[in-house]
């Protein structure tokens, strides 16, 4: 089950930040994609390699998918916050939609004025609800 989502670029920039389970702990989401953003640094430096999954114990997971953003230099992580088991094409649904549809302010986030909010609770709503 999704818990949390994320959507950040591979430079730390939250862009987009959901909270689906309200009994999980406050997460802040810039502190948050930093983190993503120097564990995808350390991995692709390291491994040569995204990355895909973080697992914390035998029940939770991060679930990352990335998109790369053509012409330019930085990805877009597309963080998902798992309790369980991992649907995996729900996530990567997920992920495809909100990439399409808000393409424009993911690739420069001074645009971030269009605000994508509005866009991704949608996606989101049509897709877990």
């Amino acid at each position: 089950m999704i818990k949390s989502i994320l959507v950040c670029d591979s430079e730390g920039y939250p862009f987009y930040s959901k909270q689906i389970d309200k009994s999980l702990g406050e997460i802040n989401p810039a502190i948050f994609s930093g983190l993503i953003s120097a564990i995808g640094v350390i991995g692709k430096q390291i491994f040569k390699e995204e990355i895909a999954t973080i697992s914390y114990g035998e029940n939770y997971e991060i679930t990352i998918i990335t998109k790369e953003l053509f012409g330019d230099t930085k990805s877009i992580y597309f963080v998902f916050l798992i309790e369980g088991e991992a649907d995996f094409p729900l996530i990567k649904k997920l992920s495809t939609n909100i990439f399409i549809e808000t393409k424009p302010v993911l690739k420069d986030p001074s645009a971030a004025k269009l605000d994508i909010k509005e866009k991704v609770d949608r996606i989101i709503e049509n897709s877990l609800y």
